[in-house]
């Protein structure tokens, strides 16, 4: 698991948990009001969605929050490896209603991708304090994460390599650091990667994998969701996208059971 800031009741409204025959195994955000976005590799146990649950709204695992039920598992058609294109949308039974606890996440244009050097932030299952062993309950936490250079990530990563290849994290990837000698890893796979864009949050990033918790010198792998923009426009057909962010976070006029796009013209904050 992972050491970070403890998060306040609804400060991250939009991350969910993903639970398998009842059993927790991902996390994933609400981009819309009935569907959410995770990692495909989420997904390997089966493809049936009735096997599978989110819980809305939770701070803690496990939790006793009310189980939403899917209808629909939506994997990219080229997850074949289990690294590129890990990505993966959940249709819900039934609409979400929103509340202060529930909202939607916005989502970045197809050129939009967070600068080198950007903080941001993972938003991640883990535990107060090293101190405390790795069983439930968790808690759900905020890590504080640098952009780096795919050229870093692929020096790091270069045991991997498979024979001929000349690199190992591809344009549809992002790579992060942890900033405050903390880290999420494998179990938050799934997880939001969110950068704040004119007062706004978008999700840069979903977690994809990373090669060890203990090993903080490895950076976090994250599938870039403005690589896969018109992916998923193409699978959620009645969503609406805006050109312009909002003023205020997570406008109800504008986000409200829609997904934002947030354009290229934004200003960073960081």
């Amino acid at each position: 698991m992972v050491k970070g800031k403890l998060v306040e009741a609804g400060k991250w409204p939009w991350q969910v948990s993903i639970l398998f025959m009842g059993m927790y195994i991902c996390s994933g955000s609400v981009i819309h009001h009935q569907w959410v976005l995770t990692a495909a590799h989420c997904l390997e146990r089966s493809l049936d969605a009735s096997k599978y649950s989110v819980i809305v709204g939770a701070q803690h695992l496990p939790a006793n929050g009310t189980q939403l039920p899917l209808v629909r598992l939506v994997t990219h058609e080229n997850f074949k490896d289990l690294i590129s294109d890990d990505i993966a949308l959940l249709k819900l039974k039934d609409p979400i209603l929103w509340s202060p606890l529930v909202q939607p996440i916005c989502l970045p244009t197809t050129k939009l991708v967070p600068p080198i050097g950007a903080s941001c932030w993972a938003i991640v299952w883990g535990r107060p304090s090293v101190k405390v062993p790795p069983r439930p309950p968790y808690s759900l936490q905020e890590v504080s994460v640098k952009i780096i250079k795919s050229e870093i990530c692929n020096q790091q990563y270069q045991f991997l390599f498979l024979k001929g290849q000349k690199k190992f994290i591809g344009k549809e990837m992002l790579c992060a650091s942890l900033e405050w000698g903390v880290d999420s890893c494998q179990v938050n796979s799934g997880s939001s990667l969110v950068c704040q864009v004119n007062k706004t949050w978008v999700q840069m990033g979903v977690e994809s994998w990373s090669f060890s918790c203990k090993q903080h010198h490895f950076p976090n792998i994250y599938t870039s969701t403005s690589h896969f923009t018109q992916w998923i426009k193409q699978q959620i057909t009645d969503v609406k996208f805006i050109s312009r962010a909002p003023p205020a976070f997570l406008s109800p006029v504008l986000c409200t059971g829609y997904i934002l796009l947030v354009s290229l013209g934004s200003l960073w904050l960081l």
